[in-house]
């Protein structure tokens, strides 16, 4: 039962779970800890012991299958492993696509979602931010920009401030962005860079910048807050990262969609 017979299956495997393995081990070597390498990690180590001990896990499972109650167990498992698959499947296909979403319109304004700062330095993921809402807000020359993230551990500015100083230096003038620098969460972006612009008389579509991945999270939480018209900016992430940040963001989705934040 679920028995290797090709080599070269079995090759494939190996190397995928041990490319998986470094992928998603190589972020905790940066201090990088969440439930998108730890996920991945786990999963790579367990296709990893399946495939190099196919034969005897094989003829665990046939025993196990010869009982009734072991029966009804590997195909309640089976059904879940296959649900999960398909999830992960659907919310990346629609993860690629809320990246790539266009403007239906000319936007009103860009909001950058904050990331992590390093003391005033934004780290790599927060200057890709930032460079991806400089090309934004010089394709659109009329548009505000709304810089949104709070001060967290570790950083001496707050992220808003920090985007707004990197932007300036950019050429972007200071008299087209508002700070919004209380927010500690996506919902907490959107929802109080919303009252900003409303303060400020600014309605219409407007521009989410942030990583690809979590740009259909973005959008979602925005639709959540009552922003309906939005499209995507969306910065690259490191290739070495992704995975992990990638993989985290099915557990964000799945969060954002039953809690709604």
């Amino acid at each position: 039962m679920l028995q290797i017979h090709s080599s070269v299956l079995r090759m494939i495997l190996l190397g995928i779970s041990v490319l998986g393995i470094v992928f998603f081990l190589f972020p905790l070597l940066l201090r990088i800890v969440n439930i998108g390498n730890l996920f991945g990690l786990f999963i790579s180590i367990m296709l990893l012991v399946f495939t190099a001990w196919n034969g005897k896990i094989a003829k665990l499972l046939s025993a196990v299958w010869e009982k009734k109650a072991g029966r009804i167990t590997l195909r309640t498992l089976g059904i879940l492993f296959l649900l999960g698959v398909l999830l992960c499947l659907i919310l990346s296909v629609s993860m690629i696509r809320a990246a790539h979403k266009k403007p239906q319109g000319t936007p009103q304004a860009v909001v950058v979602l904050g990331c992590k700062v390093r003391g005033t330095v934004p780290s790599l993921m927060l200057w890709r931010r930032i460079q991806a809402a400089n090309d934004a807000l010089q394709a659109y020359p009329d548009a505000v920009c709304v810089v949104s993230g709070g001060k967290g551990d570790g950083e001496e500015i707050s992220e808003a401030q920090c985007m707004a100083n990197e932007l300036q230096k950019l050429g972007i003038s200071a008299d087209r962005i508002l700070l919004e620098d209380q927010s500690t969460s996506t919902s907490e972006n959107l929802r109080f860079s919303k009252k900003i612009l409303a303060d400020n008389g600014i309605t219409g579509e407007l521009v989410i910048v942030t990583d690809g991945f979590h740009e259909r999270r973005a959008q979602y939480l925005a639709k959540h807050e009552g922003i309906s018209e939005t499209s995507a900016a969306s910065a690259s992430t490191a290739w070495y990262l992704l995975p992990t940040y990638w993989v985290r963001e099915w557990f964000g989705l799945v969060h954002a969609f039953v809690l709604g934040n």
